[in-house]
């Protein structure tokens, strides 16, 4: 399971007048937002879903997507100074939270496509990107590996249990599988030898 250790939301920001001694007591806490996968190549759609609702609960999509931008990072005083600006502080800091919870939930294998995005948005851009190219090729690779798929040496169970794990995958990937298809596909790679049990099966 993961879950980051929390950030802060625009709106406590606003109303903390933007000091970043508040972010320890008005920060909202991940403890109970749990992600129960870790993206990889094939479950990109389960993994977004529970993302999107862990965000969304915390109204913090628009760091997600890149809508909420973050304030300069100097600002003039009134005496006319060049200050540090304490708003922009808090905004990174809330963003390089969700940054790095949302980089705990990705598979090590993939994490190398990230390298370089350094905000929440570009590591969420560069994820939907990655997926979008990649969906229809997983999906067609997933399903003619299906079809292909024989028994061989191996027993009834470690056969049955491949299939279940394309299956799952292409479930994954938006393109389910039925169980007359699954049923189909575990007959369809069985050996001559099991003829006979069909045979009889079906008189």
């Amino acid at each position: 399971m993961m879950q980051p250790k929390g950030v802060r939301s625009s709106s406590e920001v606003a109303q903390s007048g933007g000091s970043t001694g508040g972010v320890s007591t008005v920060t909202k806490s991940f403890t109970n937002k749990k992600v129960s996968v870790v993206l990889d190549e094939y479950n990109f759609l389960v993994w977004k879903q529970q993302v999107l609702l862990v965000v969304r609960s915390l109204r913090l999509e628009k760091l997600l997507t890149g809508d909420l931008k973050p304030s300069p990072p100097t600002i003039v005083s009134a005496d006319g100074a060049a200050v540090d600006n304490e708003e922009y502080e808090v905004f990174v800091a809330q963003d390089s939270a969700l940054e790095s919870w949302l980089l705990s939930t990705i598979s090590p294998p993939l994490l190398p496509q990230f390298v370089g995005a350094d905000t929440t948005a570009a590591i969420w851009s560069t994820i939907l990107h990655f997926f979008a190219s990649r969906s229809t090729t997983t999906v067609m690779s997933l399903h003619y590996k299906l079809r292909s798929i024989k028994k061989g040496d191996l027993n009834m169970r470690a056969y049955v249990s491949q299939i279940k794990e394309i299956c799952n995958a292409l479930a994954s990937s938006g393109s389910p599988i039925s169980d007359l298809e699954k049923i189909a596909t575990i007959l369809n790679g069985l050996s001559i030898e099991y003829l006979p049990f069909l045979l009889g099966h079906h008189t």
